[in-house]
């Protein structure tokens, strides 16, 4: 994702509007639009302002590292497969609640005694 895409996901993320965001991180809210829109691009102070108001790294705000902390030449990078893409792709689209219940639902799933089985090739 671009810069803007990351930006914009991270303040919806956080759940933050566009002028909540700018007083959080000392900068006016038209730049924050400018930048969700990619008109204009950060300065490195802007971009350090950005990082520490969202808790995020600035490799991952410019997209040269992915959601798991692993450095991508572009972003999303070519380690994952495109079923592993599109997944992660679809899951930055969900809400924080439903992330929160995709990731509950996961983890249920793996301390069932059905995967342990089938990942022994019981099932």
């Amino acid at each position: 994702m671009s810069f803007a895409e990351n930006l914009k996901y991270l303040r919806e993320y956080n759940e933050l509007t566009q002028k909540e965001l700018a007083k959080k991180s000392g900068l006016s809210p038209q730049c924050i639009c400018s930048l969700e829109q990619g008109t204009r691009s950060p300065t490195g102070t802007t971009l350090i302002a950005l990082v520490k108001a969202l808790d995020t790294t600035s490799d991952y705000l410019l997209g040269l590292e992915d959601d798991f902390g692993t450095r991508t030449v572009a972003p999303m990078g070519d380690s994952l497969s495109a079923e592993e893409r599109k997944l992660v792709e679809d899951y930055r689209q969900l809400s924080p609640a439903l992330k929160e219940m995709l990731q509950a639902t996961i983890e249920t799933w793996s301390n069932s005694t059905a995967n342990k089985h089938m990942k022994k090739g019981s099932i």
